[in-house]
């Protein structure tokens, strides 16, 4: 039972990166076929973008 869960559980590790490399594999080509450079789309992650004060008021948080 165990060893069957474990090969069900690799096949679906290995399923779900094979699309994932597809996916991503399959954009990052088509971008330097059609000679788009992605780093230039990066938006650097910062803190204010994030608005603590409407999380605080959806998880009930805010007094």
């Amino acid at each position: 039972m165990k060893r069957h869960l474990l090969s069900e559980r690799t096949a679906y590790f290995l399923t779900a990166l094979s699309i994932y490399v597809v996916l991503f594999g399959g954009i990052l080509i088509s971008g330097w076929i059609a000679g788009v450079e992605w780093t230039d789309y990066w938006i650097e992650f910062s803190w204010s973008m994030l608005n603590t004060e409407e999380l605080k008021d959806i998880v009930l948080l805010k007094e």
